[in-house]
């Protein structure tokens, strides 16, 4: 019995005892989601923006095998670099957070 509480033959855990709580419960407080992006999908998202760009098309194609050639470390490097100057844009990520919630 230890961990759960029965009530009119049902029972609750431990589990969903913390559910219940008022804050959240400990998953609330140390709950993280992790996202992983692939080397690939960072290279398709880039590759997307770089076929978007008002350049000639001698350019873009240097601009691809440029990325096609970045190691997994560099490309690391590089995702970190773009997810700062995203970072910079913040006031307009709150816009749109904004414009999404329907305010």
């Amino acid at each position: 019995m230890i961990g759960y509480s029965y009530i009119g033959g049902t029972k609750i855990t431990a589990r969903g005892l913390d559910f219940l709580a008022d804050d959240g419960g400990l998953s609330a407080i140390f709950g993280v989601v992790t996202v992983k992006l692939h080397a690939d999908t960072i290279r398709d998202l880039i590759a997307t923006k770089i076929e978007a760009l008002p350049v000639p098309a001698a350019e873009k194609s240097a601009l691809r095998k440029h990325l096609a050639a970045l190691s997994e470390v560099a490309l690391r490097a590089a995702t970190t670099d773009l997810v700062k100057a995203g970072l910079d844009y913040l006031p307009n990520a709150v816009h749109w957070l904004q414009n999404l919630g329907g305010y």
